[in-house]
This record gives C-alpha cells, structure tokens and sequence, in this order.
C-alpha cells in the first residue's frame, strides 16, 4: 500500500474523493451514519444525491469508531440544515479506495480563482495573507462550497482555515489582522496553526499569554509547552514579545 496515501489519510481536514463504484458499495454505511432524528426519506434522498450525484468529499477526520491499519474515517457534510443543525454521517474507508486528495491549501487555491467566490471574505482574507507572508489552507463550509459549488455557506458564515506554521511570514501579525477582519467585516475567521504536518493548534490560543496549548492531532489531544512547537518566528514577532515582557518587568 502506497505510504503517501496512509499519511494523507491521517492528516486532519484533507479532502478525499472516492469512486462511483465505491460510493454505491458504501451507501447502507453512509445512511446508518445519519443521526436518528435525520433519517426521514427527503432527508435521505438529499444526502443520496449529494454522496453519488454531486460527489461530495469526504473529510479526512479523528476516528470515532475502530479502524483497523490501512483505514481512516472521512466525515461527509451535506448542504442541508435541520432545525440549522448541519446534516452530517461519516464512515470508516480503506486507504485504496480513495482516489485522490485534495489539501486546505490546494483548496484555497481553488476557492480565490472561483467565481462568484464561495464566500465573501476570501478575497481580502487571502490578500491580507498575502500581505504577511503567510500560507494558508481553507477548511470547513467555505471549502466544500468552492470545492463543489454547492449552497453551504452564508454571507455572514464564519470561515475556518488553517495556517502554515512552519511556512513563515509575520504569524502574530498575521493573527493580529484576523481579529480587526473579523470585527470589521461582521464574520468570525477561526483560525488553526497547522504543526508538524498533522497537528493544529488554536492560532488565538498560540498567541494568548497560556504557556501551554491544546494541539489536535488525528488520534490524540496533547498538552504541549509552546515553546516545543515547530513555530516560525519572524524577527518582528521576538522584538514584540521581549518588549512585552520587558514592560511588564520580566526582562
């Protein structure tokens, strides 16, 4: 079994696309997953036309069930809304019948030359990336609508990426512009900082004066001294936190 593909299925938020032939076999599967209060025949009938008609991907995800080697489990999301709660299933995969991956990086870069953009704020959140050297991926609601043009966001959804803490750029900056864009343009930017090519970290949390973080993995939750995290640290980002420290009498 090809070694690429069991790491991409163990990297949180990856999309992943799966046969025709391998959608039909999982349908049973994929139903059962649907909570029982979602299991009505037209919200049946939507979740089948999404799964084998539109090909929504599955979302690469922590395990919620046994998975033996050389499986993962993909969370499916579909663009219908129960009492505004999101229909979701999920289901447990062999790595070979995923046919292709796709990135949060590779799909923001779908999401900025789609038109019209699957939200709003993707425009100026990727310039404003832009502006800090900072590489960043698209995840959640906003990312399975610029993948698959689908109706699942909002003009005021909040959008959710993730961000290359290893890639370098002004972070803290960077983190600093999410929360005025935010504020501003009447939508939440909820951002993760990506670590060690798996994990994720709460990029306010990174940043907050807390000495340890919560980093998520795909089958673990760890408590970590941040100071043990691959972070890029620009020059500007050390001169603000020795000066913070100075004031408050540290140094």
């Amino acid at each position: 079994m090809d070694q690429g593909t069991l790491i991409m299925l163990n990297r949180r938020h990856v999309l992943a696309q799966l046969s025709s032939k391998t959608r039909e076999a999982l349908v049973p599967a994929l139903l059962d997953g649907l909570p029982h209060t979602m299991r009505d025949d037209e919200t049946e009938k939507a979740v089948l036309k999404g799964f084998l008609e539109e090909r929504i991907p599955g979302i690469v995800c922590r395990p919620t069930r046994e998975c033996r080697e050389g499986q993962g489990q993909l969370g499916f999301s579909f663009p219908i809304r129960i009492n505004e709660q999101r229909v979701r299933s999920s289901l447990i995969i062999n790595a070979d019948e995923v046919t292709a991956y796709e990135t949060p990086y590779e799909v923001m870069e779908r999401a900025i030359r789609r038109f019209p953009s699957a939200h709003p704020g993707l425009q100026v959140l990727s310039e404003c990336a832009e502006q800090h050297d900072v590489r960043i991926g698209l995840i959640g609601s906003a990312a399975l609508a610029a993948v698959t043009g689908l109706a699942y966001v909002r003009p005021q959804s909040d959008i959710d990426i993730i961000v290359d803490a290893e890639h370098g750029g002004s972070l803290e900056a960077f983190n600093d512009a999410v929360a005025a864009l935010s504020e501003e343009l009447g939508f939440s930017v909820d951002a993760e900082l990506e670590v060690n090519a798996s994990g994720g970290v709460k990029m306010k949390e990174y940043f907050s004066s807390a000495k340890k973080v919560l980093v998520k993995y795909i089958d673990s939750i760890d408590l970590v001294e941040k100071e043990k995290l691959p972070i890029y640290k620009d020059a500007a980002m050390l001169n603000n936190r020795a000066t913070l420290e100075y004031n408050r009498g540290i140094l």
